[in-house]
């Protein structure tokens, strides 16, 4: 998996997630607005919208769907599927569907929620300034080395729902997430979170469990 669709995975559904974050490390103000958003993302079943995505010169746009540790992210390049357990990467160019079970190290690339937890005391939090109708929130490493050294979240006020998410890594690089139309929905079926070869039956399939 290369660095961008990494980056995919990671800042679409840490932008959905980030609210997770405790507020231990962060200043009052920013673990209220962030406490705030936690409840506001638990209190729903799932989530779906769609999003665009820009990195290094390049951008995409798809759509996401997230029902507690299950997510689908379309993409015109790939679609990965997810149902806690198993994973299903299709490649749209080549036609090809890969099968895994990641392992725990692996999740913490893939699965956002795993990444999530592994992040949440590393970091610090502290309100910025924003435009109007939204809240801002700037997250960078509370201490030691870190793959990310800061992430701005961009919340909308009224919903406390993320808009926004940006992430400079270590190494320079800078990724935003623009989310649209994000909104609460009831759970869907498991099977929204799995692959149907039905629907693909000239996919070439990899199984790598």
């Amino acid at each position: 998996m290369d660095r961008l669709t990494k980056l995919n995975i990671f800042t679409l559904l840490l932008a959905v997630l980030a609210a997770t974050f405790t507020g231990t490390a962060a200043t009052p103000t920013a673990a209220d607005i962030l406490a705030k958003a936690q409840k506001e993302i638990k209190s729903s079943q799932a989530l779906r919208g769609s999003f665009t995505l820009a990195f290094d010169g390049r951008s995409t746009a798809g759509e996401i769907l997230l029902a507690g540790n299950r997510f689908r992210i379309s993409t015109p390049e790939m679609t990965t599927w997810f149902d806690g357990k198993t994973q299903w990467s299709l490649s749209n160019a080549a036609d090809e569907v890969s099968i895994s079970e990641p392992t725990p190290d692996e999740l913490e690339q893939i699965n956002p929620f795993a990444i999530i937890e592994s992040l949440r005391k590393e970091f610090k939090g502290r309100r910025i300034a924003a435009t109007g109708g939204t809240e801002k929130i700037e997250l960078t490493p509370a201490a030691g080395k870190s793959n990310y050294s800061k992430v701005v979240l961009t919340l909308e006020a009224s919903t406390s729902l993320p808009q926004e998410i940006v992430v400079t890594t270590s190494d320079g690089y800078v990724t935003t997430i623009t989310l649209q139309h994000l909104e609460k929905i009831k759970s869907p079926a498991v099977t929204e979170f799995r692959f149907d070869p039905k629907l693909y039956p000239l996919a070439d399939i990899i199984d790598l469990r």
